[in-house]
């Protein structure tokens, strides 16, 4: 059984279970938590399992599997206190192509409309940079999730002159791919392959087809990490670097 083909076992076997039959966004753990939970281990004996003054998602003996789909920051002080003793897993889902659905007032449901934003790896710089200072630690592995989903939305009053929306769901339905990183260079596959040997952002940016910000988020992370190293500035003040040896 491939990789696919257990994640869409993982999927039927959330949705056919009580979290299905309890409804869409109940105040219980959500749906796509839920799914690579079982997708990573798929015996819920190892779920839930109390480490110290925490829970962990996944343990089996010396391992740890963590899923989280947002807000990495929050878990920074979990993190330091499973890695002394644990090879510890992050699991970050990012969405890559959502299907968003609205949740009507009768309880029905609108048509399906595809977002128009692809979701890709390089949207998890911003918060891989909020736990820099572990990610070179030799017992943290992350795992990047492209997966796509199906969201369901309902209306949450006026945002201004517009109206508002409130994600109540968000379910997976295919795993797409993943992208392990297991040690500060590996963080450089998110460089563009043609780098010259000395760059600048701007080199980024238009060999990586990627916005200024995006460039420049991921820049701090890799020299957070030490695997780049600045040489200086040039003539219009960009910041010069290389990959270090």
């Amino acid at each position: 059984m491939n990789d696919a083909d257990r994640f869409a076992l993982a999927c039927t076997s959330v949705l056919s279970t009580v979290h299905e039959k309890e409804g869409i966004g109940t105040e219980g753990e959500k749906t796509l938590h839920a799914v690579f939970k079982r997708y990573y281990e798929p015996d819920p004996a190892f779920h839930e399992v109390r480490t110290g003054r925490y829970i962990a998602d996944v343990r089996r003996e010396n391992e740890i599997v963590e899923i989280q789909t947002a807000g990495l920051y929050r878990m920074k002080k979990k993190l330091a206190a499973f890695l002394p003793d644990y090879r510890v897993t992050v699991v970050h889902p990012i969405p890559r192509v959502r299907t968003v659905r609205w949740i009507e007032g009768d309880g029905g449901f609108s048509e399906k409309r595809k977002s128009p934003k692809t979701g890709k790896y390089l949207d998890a710089v911003p918060e891989l940079l909020s736990i820099r200072d572990l990610l070179s630690d030799p017992h943290l592995t992350v795992i990047l999730s492209l997966v796509d989903c199906n969201d369901y939305k309902v209306r949450s009053g006026k945002v201004g002159r517009k109206r508002g929306a409130m994600r109540y769901e968000r379910i997976p339905t295919a795993l797409v791919s993943e992208m392990r990183l297991t040690c500060p260079r590996d963080y450089l596959a998110f460089l563009p392959a043609d780098l010259p040997d000395v760059f600048t952002s701007a080199d980024v940016v238009r060999l990586g087809k990627m916005h200024r910000d995006d460039a420049t988020a991921l820049l701090l992370l890799l020299f957070s990490l030490g695997v780049v190293v600045r040489l200086g500035k040039d003539e219009k003040r960009y910041y010069l670097y290389r990959i270090a040896p």
